[in-house]
């Protein structure tokens, strides 16, 4: 027993591989968002390829999570939450300080995540239905996965609507779309695309560390592939499959250390770190720029 305790010591925890995705995933931030400070623009190249293993760790974690958590409704829930609170923050500071400290997009990664844990847990449902021959349970994962198309209409029929037409400012009109982002996401324009949901769902059935390690390398590879040609270049999908989106693969051996454990951690921190962080960069943007901008 002594042993086994010491063989699973080795290695990393979830807890540590999500601290490096933390860090991986600020330096990206200070690239994407930074770089009108001089020298994140001059290393901008740099800064976004560390940047690109932070998805496929969260990834990665976040399959163990949903496999070892004790209530997987709580656990979407929370996911939900944090992708409301996220949301909310980005409206509330763009409403009140978007002039001042510049506009974010409403990239909400915590939608990604809520989709994969979702999809996981509705193919599951149908997966035990038919094991167990219950057909309850298939028609309530079929029935889930089909009404997740319900905020894509919903998004689709608000984006006709003009509030402006109806007086309107268009700071407002900004206000009303941050707040209806805040609560919808269409999990087909979710951060990263559907095509990272996929990968998430497909790493989650692959099974063990080693599976899900191969199954990132063989997205990586295709991602690299599919970049190349003419019509992807062209496309709004080249950001998700093209340069340097497939330098994810590196993220590949740092999976390989993960040794079944979980660690000790706030499980909140990254919830509110997320938001919280983008913000400071685009704060020390305006700082810079006040005091030594041209």
């Amino acid at each position: 027993m002594e042993q086994t305790k010491m063989r699973l010591g080795k290695g990393l925890n979830s807890h540590q591989i999500k601290l490096i995705a933390v860090v991986a995933m600020t330096i990206d931030h200070l690239g994407a968002y930074g770089f009108e400070i001089p020298v994140f623009d001059t290393y901008n190249t740099q800064l976004r390829l560390i940047g690109r293993i932070a998805m496929p760790l969260f990834l990665f974690i976040l399959t163990e999570s949903v496999r070892h958590t004790r209530s997987r409704p709580k656990f979407l829930l929370r996911l939900y939450l944090a992708a409301v609170g996220c949301g909310l923050f980005v409206a509330v500071t763009n409403f009140l300080f978007g002039d001042t400290v510049g506009m974010f997009v409403q990239s909400n990664i915590f939608f990604t995540y809520f989709y994969v844990a979702l999809y996981i847990t509705l193919i599951e449902e149908i997966i035990t239905g038919r094991r167990e021959k219950d057909s309850r349970r298939i028609l309530i994962g079929i029935g889930g996965i089909a009404a997740t198309a319900i905020p894509h209409i919903l998004l689709v029929l608000l984006d006709q609507v003009n509030i402006m037409a109806w007086g309107a400012t268009l700071e407002q009109a900004w206000l009303f779309g941050d707040l209806v982002q805040s609560f919808l996401a269409s999990p087909i324009h979710v951060e990263y695309t559907f095509l990272y949901v996929i990968l998430g769902v497909v790493m989650y059935f692959a099974g063990n560390k080693y599976r899900k390690a191969a199954v990132l390398v063989l997205f990586g590879v295709a991602s690299y592939l599919v970049s190349k040609l003419p019509a992807v270049r062209a496309s709004l999908y080249y950001f998700v499959l093209g340069y340097p989106q497939y330098y994810m693969v590196l993220a590949a051996p740092i999976m390989l250390f993960y040794n079944g454990e979980k660690g000790k951690g706030s499980k909140y921190f990254f919830y509110a770190y997320y938001p919280l962080h983008r913000y400071a960069i685009s704060v020390a943007v305006y700082i810079y720029q006040l005091f030594c901008g041209v």
